[in-house]
């Protein structure tokens, strides 16, 4: 291909300038460098690309890399400074003159050093100096299209808001004065996103009024706002407000498509699961008939805001809430939700779904107490998936309680994992006249994880918990080499393949039941992080009665297996197949229409 270009032949090396300025539009500032060394078109049309990066992270890459910043001296700093703006303007130079378009301009002094480092410091100053304003005035002037702009303790210049042909706007890390709405002349503007930003509530008023036009807004970390308002976008598509501490925002914008809004700094779950939330959202639109996904994560909403659920959001899909602290019984009711995802609403002991089209369902929690579900109707072919992450003692009514958990979504393709950071204790004596249905539940997937100070006693109390509560498809357990995690895989290895248990544990009547259903055993490893399949343990385990072992599969080469070409971790997969016990199916029935019953009267 190079010598057809060099013969006149044309070629890759010989593209017309339009087409090399589409290819190098995907590339990042580094990689676009490189392309146009390829040829003398390729430099030409690198020269008038109509997207811009600066960024001196990349420019200086080489001599950040040779001394840290901590140690440069005060001058060396402003030299390498004013270095990166002189390259600045002459790159800008030949569109000033000739004025060639500038679509995307990204003007970035992030991810270099914090805002104490004196190299970023001492950049701030050296921009203002040296004529940042009259950059982005260049670009302003040739038509730019997207700006995004990073630059800590540096004002954004007023000129960016007289852009007539603006169509995206993202601004971090700098001050943002004061207009008056006539001063705003970006009418085209769709998309804007505004992250730790200076600015006040007037301001932002002034921009969202003088920008009807913005489609996709995004406000996160700012520290001027205390209740601020999103209204006045009727063209409103998607919202992504992060509130900080006693923030509040007021949403009316009928039009979205999309919510998000987020306590940036208690919505994790290390928060006092009892303290109250200090992020308020308000929805004032009677309806949000266009509001296909929903995120709230740590803000204050309580049981009521589901009420009416169907009629303000009637085409919603996806709903996700997360660290809602407020939230103690629910009702959720909808004909067009598919996906709901409840993740760490410590308060939470009760919820009803009557949500026919659902398709997928998550539950997660690290509290002591199972909550208690309901589905009054479901699709046909969906799945539920929890996670519970146990950091008290568990004992035998929790396994009862799991198992009512499971009884509720048995419609469905179920996934369980499970945490235990706790002691574990099973008894199936104190629970034999209390419990409704005797048959384990069917789980797709279950996976395992044992906390630091696994013993056997644990180990045999959770299976036995957990297959009397469910049987499971598969398996699956991560494996780090550490003394640890070699005991609690030592032990379903063994457990599970070679149904050997511990002398001191053979009184186990449980354990007894279900090793003696458990038909065939067999083994998969997989890389961690891809879940591809690295080996395939050749070997079935039928029954109780084959006794031989083949000698290569024992724990020690087991453990050479899962420890081979230095890989220290792994996820381990094994594959149980249990004997069914044949049961008419109008005994089946008549024991989930008593589930049911037994269900509603609890709720």
């Amino acid at each position: 291909m190079a010598e057809s270009s060099r013969s006149g032949g044309g070629g890759v090396l010989d593209l017309p300038p339009e087409i090399i300025h589409h290819i190098l539009s995907y590339l990042s500032a580094e990689e676009s460098t490189r392309a146009s060394l390829l040829s003398k078109s390729w430099f030409g049309a690198w020269q008038t690309r109509p997207k811009l990066e600066f960024n001196p992270k990349l420019y200086f890459h080489k001599k950040l890399k040779l001394r840290s910043p901590w140690l440069r001296s005060k001058k060396e700093t402003t030299n390498i400074c004013e270095e990166f703006f002189w390259h600045v303007k002459k790159t800008l130079k030949p569109y000033r003159k000739q004025g060639i378009c500038i679509d995307t301009l990204n003007f970035r002094v992030e991810g270099v050093f914090s805002l104490l480092n004196p190299f970023v410091k001492e950049c701030t100053k050296v921009a203002a100096r040296n004529g940042l304003e009259e950059c982005t005035k260049v670009a302003v002037q040739n038509g730019v299209r997207n700006l995004d702009f990073s630059l800590p303790d540096c004002d954004l210049p007023e000129i960016v808001f007289g852009a007539k042909s603006l169509v995206e706007l993202s601004v971090r890390d700098g001050y943002i004065m004061p207009m008056s709405v006539g001063k705003i002349m970006c009418s085209e503007l769709r998309k804007l996103c505004l992250i730790k930003v200076d600015l006040d509530v007037e301001m932002f008023d002034n921009i969202t009024e003088s920008c009807p036009l913005i489609e996709v807004l995004e406000v996160r970390y700012i520290e001027g706002f205390d209740n601020f308002k999103v209204t006045k976008l009727n063209n409103l598509k998607e919202l992504a407000v992060g509130l900080l501490e006693n923030q509040s925002v007021i949403v009316d914008a009928p039009e979205l498509e999309s919510l998000t809004c987020i306590d940036e700094e208690n919505g994790n779950e290390d928060e006092d699961e009892y303290e109250q939330s200090t992020c308020l959202i308000t929805l004032t639109a009677s309806w949000y008939q266009n509001l296909k996904c929903l995120l709230f994560t740590g803000i204050g909403i309580g049981d009521s805001f589901f009420m009416e659920f169907a009629y303000k959001f009637p085409n919603l899909e996806d709903l996700i809430v997360r660290y809602c602290r407020e939230l103690e019984s629910i009702k959720i009711s909808s004909q067009s939700l598919k996906r709901i995802q409840l993740m760490d609403n410590n308060r939470l002991v009760e919820a009803q779904f009557d949500v026919p089209k659902i398709v997928c369902f998550e539950y997660c929690s690290g509290r002591s107490i199972v909550p208690r579900f309901h589905f009054a109707a479901a699709s046909s072919g969906w799945t539920s998936y929890f996670c519970l992450s146990k950091r008290v003692d568990v004992n035998s009514s929790w396994f009862v309680e799991l198992r009512e958990l499971l009884a509720s979504v048995i419609q469905s393709k179920i996934s369980l994992e499970i945490d235990f950071g706790c002691s574990i204790s099973f008894d199936l004596d104190e629970i034999r006249n209390i419990v409704k249905i005797h048959e384990p539940q069917e789980v797709d997937e279950l996976a395992l994880q044992f906390d630091w100070m696994f013993s056997l006693e644990k180990g045999l109390s959770a299976l036995d918990g957990l297959f009397w509560v469910c049987r499971p498809k598969y398996v699956y357990a991560h494996w780090d080499d550490d003394v640890r995690e070699n005991e609690a895989m030592k032990f379903l290895y063994e457990t599970l393949m070679f149904r050997k248990i511990q002398d001191r544990f053979h009184d186990s009547q449980l354990s007894k039941i279900w090793l003696h259903d458990l038909k065939e055993v067999n083994v998969e490893v997989f890389d961690m992080g891809t879940y591809v399949i690295v080996d395939r343990i050749v070997f079935t385990k039928r029954g109780m009665k084959e006794q031989q072992q083949q000698e290569d599969l024992d724990w020690e080469n087991f453990l050479s297996l899962l420890r081979n070409n230095g890989i220290r971790e792994r996820i381990v997969c094994f594959k149980l197949e249990f004997r069914t016990h044949d049961i008419p199916q109008e005994v089946k029935r008549l024991k989930m229409q008593n589930l049911k019953l037994d269900q509603q009267q609890k709720l």
